[in-house]
């Protein structure tokens, strides 16, 4: 029986900003399906509106007085109905989209996945060289590990940061 292969992280840091984009559409998706379902809503009660003034006034005109007050009052109340429909969808159509997801997380995953097998590979194979490098590749390979972990370090901090002001 194959065992199945662990996702690499590229894969894994693909998949995840997947996700993020697919809810993001969903929530898209659903916000339209919603003004959509409305300003229907609203032209149903519109056409059920214009026939029973048109009802009332045909009876209006057939019966004088009586009855039609109450066409009236139900043709009114469609009418309201089928106008706040129409203004509510329009409303929600006329909102600016979300952003799009920025890769935030998944750049963060993507710098611990590559920063940290690095270093562990620049420091495991300069203490267990057989061959000593010269001090100058010494420094500079220190140096290099130094400036990763401080990027690293200020990137988390000015991530954190900006969350606070957000």
């Amino acid at each position: 029986m194959p065992a199945t292969p662990r996702p690499t992280s590229l894969s894994f840091i693909l998949h995840s900003y997947a996700s993020d984009l697919r809810k993001w559409v969903m929530r898209l998706a659903t916000g339209y399906a919603l003004a959509l379902g409305l300003m229907l809503m609203g032209l149903i009660s519109l056409v059920i509106a214009v026939g029973v003034g048109v009802a009332a006034a045909f009876h209006v005109i057939e019966v004088r007085y009586g009855a039609p007050l109450a066409y009236g009052v139900v043709g009114g109340l469609f009418l309201v109905l089928g106008i706040a429909g129409l203004l509510v969808g329009r409303g929600l159509l006329k909102r600016s989209a979300p952003p799009v997801p920025r890769p935030r997380r998944q750049a963060d995953m993507l710098k611990r996945a590559v920063a940290v097998p690095v270093a562990a590979r620049l420091i495991s194979t300069s203490r267990m060289a057989r061959v000593q490098a010269d001090p100058v590749t010494q420094a500079l390979a220190a140096a290099a590990a130094v400036t990763l972990v401080g990027w690293i370090a200020a990137s988390r901090f000015k991530r954190r940061s900006g969350d606070i002001r957000d």
